[in-house]
């Protein structure tokens, strides 16, 4: 499996690697492998100096799952052949899942991210394929849920979240959600409007570099004594962790050895 920088999902080397699942029944249908397809940008939210959402609308789209992911290729000076990277969706399928926002965090010296991120306006085409993965979550599976997230890893874990919201359902959840500080978390504004709109949704911001900012329940890197805080708290029966492999497989350990059990924590990694 090969992990992307600046997003958190898998990239697909191949159209046949993950298929779009519509249900979560035993006999679920197995459609054939996504296509490319051009796709229009309609909108760019600049969420954080380094990150950006693409609001792209996919002519045949297809159903996806809170948590899944698009595959996105430009044309690359001096490549033959145009380079394709994963973007996390961060949007809700419902009501319209012909329209997916991708959150996109810029790579230093990366080949596709710096030009999604700078140059990419409204009106543009890019091509797309998905969805992709196995990283998601539906009411059916129940909770509560302990969502963990850093960086850009927040961005399914946001679709989580909105699909919740737009169902609309109750299951408790809660976010711990680590970033370099308020300027740099992803989606904080709408964070915070939406916790204080569902009092199933509660956050816990995590700042590493601004030790003085009061919106930041800790102010340190994600450790066992931060998880375990917080567990106590939401006693989930789920938990989602997304980000670097050392935060999401520390975090795991953790989670185990306070009692879930393994196959009740999903993970998803990125380098």
């Amino acid at each position: 499996m090969t992990e992307l920088v600046g997003n958190c999902a898998r990239y697909a080397d191949s159209v046949d690697e993950q298929h779009q699942r519509p249900t979560r029944g035993g006999n679920e249908q197995r459609l054939p492998p996504p296509s490319w397809q051009t796709g229009e940008v309609v909108g760019v939210i600049v969420e954080t100096p380094e990150t950006n959402t693409l609001r792209i609308r996919v002519p045949e789209a297809r159903p996806f799952l809170p948590g899944q992911y698009y595959n996105i290729r430009i044309p690359v000076e001096g490549r033959p052949r145009p380079i394709q990277r994963a973007y996390s969706i961060g949007s809700s399928p419902i009501p319209d899942h012909a329209v997916i926002d991708v959150g996109v965090r810029e790579t230093p010296g990366g080949l596709v991210s710096p030009v999604l991120v700078r140059q990419v306006q409204e009106g543009d085409k890019l091509e797309v394929r998905g969805p992709y993965g196995s990283f998601t979550w539906t009411e059916e599976l129940g909770g509560p849920l302990l969502l963990i997230g850093a960086g850009s890893g927040v961005v399914p874990l946001m679709a989580m979240i909105r699909y919740a919201v737009a169902r609309p359902v109750t299951v408790p959840m809660h976010l711990l959600f680590s970033s370099k500080s308020h300027e740099y978390a992803i989606y904080a504004d709408d964070l915070a409007v939406l916790e204080e709109r569902h009092d199933w949704l509660s956050v816990s911001h995590v700042f590493t570099r601004d030790p003085l900012d009061t919106r930041a329940r800790f102010h340190r890197r994600i450790d066992k004594e931060m998880i375990a805080e917080v567990y106590a708290d939401v006693q989930p029966a789920l938990a989602y962790l997304c980000g670097p492999p050392e935060m999401v497989e520390e975090s795991e350990k953790v989670l185990i050895n306070l009692g879930m059990e393994p196959k009740s924590v999903m993970t998803e990694k990125y380098d």
